[in-house]
């Protein structure tokens, strides 16, 4: 079998992935803190602002899933600049030097988190609207990967998660939610997508009323199994309103809430 690198593999969404890749991939599972054990992996204990480290954990892959970033409502650009911005850049260099064909990037709801609701459901080309500097990241690294695609010839792929777990916690994620196991899926489609280039698709189900268009998931041949309605953590989810504040106005919600300081009327009108 091919092998498959994994960055932050040791985090919630990095352990589920694994666990439903791991029957079609050798794994390698990368992190700052160790990975549980997955069967014969290769685990290996690093940090992703280490260029020495990101290498050792690049060598021998065929494949990349990267998840590893800084993260936060509240994260600064500092914070962010070694594992995230230097970080990525050492994970596509040192990608490019071992031959990998494929990357797959867990990009983020969040790059277009300041767009009103009332904008939904936003298409695959629409503008960025971050709602922080982690959304902030998760574009600039969708650009870095255009750019290494393009000159280097890789097959890229920017998966744009709503929100992804084992059930839809609250209203505003009934909107954007996938499933561990819908992931999963779409991962495999991207990580054996054809012909090089970038694609940038909105990772989420089907759902009701969604602030995501996700045809060009489909695109790819992705078919949602599971659906938020069926998901919910409990009954009352499905009768909670959005609120009237930035919170409950916006698609970036809390992340939104922590760096709004604008006129929220007329946030709510700028085009």
């Amino acid at each position: 079998m091919a092998r498959l690198l994994i960055t932050g593999a040791a985090g919630l969404l990095g352990q589920e992935l694994a666990e439903r890749l791991a029957p079609d991939w050798n794994l390698t599972l990368f992190d700052l803190v160790r990975a549980p054990e997955r069967g014969g992996a290769r685990i290996l204990v690093g940090d992703m602002g280490d260029p020495a480290d990101v290498t050792a954990a690049v060598q021998g892959a065929d494949a990349i899933l990267h998840l590893a970033c800084r993260h936060g409502e509240n994260v600064t650009f500092e914070e962010t600049l070694d594992a995230n911005y230097r970080g990525s850049i050492a994970l596509m260099d040192a990608a490019v030097a071992n031959g990998v064909s494929h990357v797959v990037f867990a990009s983020s709801n969040h790059g277009w988190g300041l767009y009103p609701r009332t904008a939904a459901p936003l298409a695959a080309d629409a503008p960025p609207r971050p709602d922080g500097w982690y959304g902030i990241n998760k574009i600039w690294t969708e650009a870095m990967l255009s750019f290494y695609a393009d000159t280097r010839g890789l097959t890229a792929t920017s998966l744009r998660i709503g929100n992804c777990g084992a059930s839809v916690p609250d209203e505003r994620r009934t909107h954007m939610w996938i499933s561990f196991d819908d992931l999963a899926a779409l991962t495999t489609l991207a990580l054996t997508r054809q012909g090089p280039g970038h694609r940038a698709v909105f990772a989420t189900a089907d759902c009701a009323a969604p602030f995501f268009d996700n045809s060009g998931a489909k695109a790819i041949g992705f078919t949602p199994q599971h659906h938020p309605e069926d998901h919910l953590d409990h009954p009352g989810v499905a009768s909670e309103a959005a609120g009237t504040d930035i919170f409950g106005r916006s698609i970036g919600g809390s992340y939104a809430a922590a760096n709004f300081r604008a006129d929220i009327d007329i946030w709510e009108r700028a085009e």
